[in-house]
């Protein structure tokens, strides 16, 4: 039972860990440069901080800028994009990118699902 048990836990761990994560990082005040079309990306999930309610994240992530965009996968960062004086993220510019980007990281299988 304990075997079967450890097991599970590392095939769940394993699966939420191999996860595409975009985090948009934002701030209370800034809501007017939200980048909302970051909610339209394919093949990842979303995820949505504000950095003035969440500190310790913001510090753990070295957040410098408002709006940031990081992906993770496995966990780990693989591509940042921040607003600049601005507190701006041009969607035109950044969208397709960060799309691109998601999809080289998507397994085969994912890319080509069999219909």
């Amino acid at each position: 039972m304990r075997t079967l048990l450890i097991m599970l836990l590392l095939c769940a761990f394993t699966t939420a860990s191999s996860q595409i994560v975009v985090t948009h990082f934002n701030a209370s005040w800034n809501k007017h440069n939200k980048a909302d079309w970051v909610g339209e990306l394919k093949g990842c999930e979303i995820t949505y901080v504000d950095i003035s309610n969440s500190p310790l994240i913001c510090k753990k992530h070295k957040i410098k800028a408002v709006p940031t965009i990081i992906v993770f996968s496995k966990g780990k960062e693989v591509h940042r994009v921040h607003g600049g004086i601005s507190f701006r993220v041009n969607k035109e510019e950044i969208e397709g990118e960060l799309q691109e980007i998601i999809l080289r990281l998507q397994p085969y299988s994912a890319k080509n699902p069999v219909l």
